[in-house]
């Protein structure tokens, strides 16, 4: 048994020690270019929505996805707004002790159909919520200063203007409020990033995302104070509570 154990150990290690370098073996992208036009990203979402579901519960179970899913929404209070909602995986989550109302939106129609859809089934939430197609990164109908909470799961991989959607979800944010944010993106880990870079249309083709941006670089630059944070996943997954920045002042 001991030989068995040492034997797998060794492979995993050798196997790890592989993808380390071959992640530096990749060179350096000319440039941060996205060549993936939006079109094709919506196009993606629209194709996948009904089957997303599907193709991810499993990763996000064994990957811890879905706690870190679980713990951000319980933290969620009063009026939600939550931005590219998708099929409406975080709605289960929300605490109807704490929470009024969740005002959730998505981009993709095909998304919001799978979400309504959910919202009449147990996979559902007790607490008040209504889903529209909506753009986070022009959210005309929100007015300032209006909500509680502003949730985004994995979405400033998709748009256009990251930067622009978290200004707009500061925007809408009132003076104590929050932003809660998990997303992937590049590491520290160069090794890694390279790996990233070099599946990054590849990737935004097939799921519609880039998941090789700078998170933290997105969120100082849209000038949110980030108040906690933690990385997972060799520092690829971001899990962060951010406030408007005039909330310090």
């Amino acid at each position: 048994m001991l030989r068995v154990v040492a034997s797998a150990s060794a492979t995993a290690v050798a196997c790890a020690g592989a993808v380390v370098g071959y992640g530096y073996a990749l060179p350096p992208r000319a440039c941060a270019c996205e060549t993936v036009s939006a079109r094709a990203r919506e196009a993606a979402y629209e194709r996948e929505a009904a089957s997303f579901d599907d193709a991810v519960a499993s990763s996000e179970y064994w990957s811890g996805i879905e706690r870190m899913r679980a713990r951000l929404v319980y933290a969620a209070r009063g009026e939600v707004l939550e931005v590219a909602c998708g099929t409406g995986r975080n709605f289960k989550y929300y605490d109807p002790t704490k929470v009024v109302g969740v005002r959730a939106m998505d981009a993709s129609a095909n998304m919001v159909a799978e979400a309504s859809r959910k919202l009449r089934t147990s996979q559902g939430t007790t607490v008040a919520t209504t889903v529209t197609r909506g753009d986070a990164q022009a959210m005309r109908k929100v007015k300032s200063g209006t909500m509680d909470t502003v949730v985004d799961t994995f979405g400033l991989c998709s748009y256009d203007d990251p930067v622009g959607a978290l200004r707009e979800m500061a925007r809408v944010t009132k003076r104590n409020g929050r932003v809660l944010l998990i997303e992937h993106g590049r590491s520290d880990y160069r090794w890694l990033s390279n790996i990233l870079d070099h599946f990054a249309d590849a990737h935004a083709k097939r799921w519609g995302c880039y998941w090789n941006r700078d998170i933290l670089a997105l969120v100082e630059d849209a000038g949110l104070e980030v108040t906690e944070k933690t990385s997972h996943h060799l520092g690829t997954t971001f899990v962060i509570e951010a406030k408007p920045r005039a909330a310090s002042t």
